[in-house]
């Protein structure tokens, strides 16, 4: 049936009442979900089951489903069923891994501070990375060399292993390409104190 067909048969059902119609057929909002609950059809038209197959509909009252509306999408939201297969709006949730911010998130190196656990500094052939001499390092550290506050774009990548620290406190490590003058440099923040020299 086509939507003119559709509305001059709502017009002969409702004595022919432009406005009745309009508001009979806003009065519901249909919905079509999966097992899972997931929305795929919203509408106010009846859906054709034929093209959601193994899915549910459900028509909700439209005032029941303002929940959706506002430029959220339906993928916010899910179908949940209660004991007498009545159909409940539910909004997602998501769980998420817990972030650790030494592991998760690079932080720059800015403090100049002579109290440090590693301090990171250059000469124009190496980095030098120095660690206090209190200091146990039991994983390889890892700094990012970018031009100055964009850690976008990577100049040097600078690896430093546990072993470089065995006989000294300093591990040098030779540089990769010539650097800009000024320059950031940013890791993964493992210990409380870095400095740059």
């Amino acid at each position: 049936m086509t939507p003119g067909e559709r509305l001059a048969l709502a017009k002969t059902e409702l004595d022919g009442n432009l406005s009745a119609v309009v508001k009979a057929q806003q009065e519901h909002t249909h919905m079509v979900y999966n097992d899972e609950g997931d929305i795929v059809y919203k509408g106010l038209t009846v859906p054709d089951m034929s093209l959601y197959p193994e899915c549910k509909t459900y028509m909700f009252k439209t005032t029941d489903v303002q929940i959706t509306e506002g430029g959220k999408s339906v993928a916010q939201f899910m179908i949940e069923e209660d004991e007498h297969d009545v159909c409940h709006i539910k909004l997602k949730t998501f769980e998420s891994e817990k972030v650790k911010a030494s592991r998760d998130f690079l932080s720059e190196i800015t403090a100049t501070s002579k109290d440090f656990d590693i301090q990171f500094s250059t000469t124009k052939k190496e980095w030098k990375i120095t660690k206090s001499k209190a200091l146990k390092v039991k994983q390889q550290l890892v700094f990012y060399v970018t031009p100055l506050r964009d850690p976008h774009i990577l100049i040097e990548r600078v690896v430093v292993n546990v072993e470089q620290f065995a006989n000294s406190d300093t591990a040098k490590v030779k540089h990769k390409d010539t650097l800009p003058e000024s320059y950031s440099v940013y890791t993964h923040k493992i210990f409380e104190n870095y400095s740059i020299k």
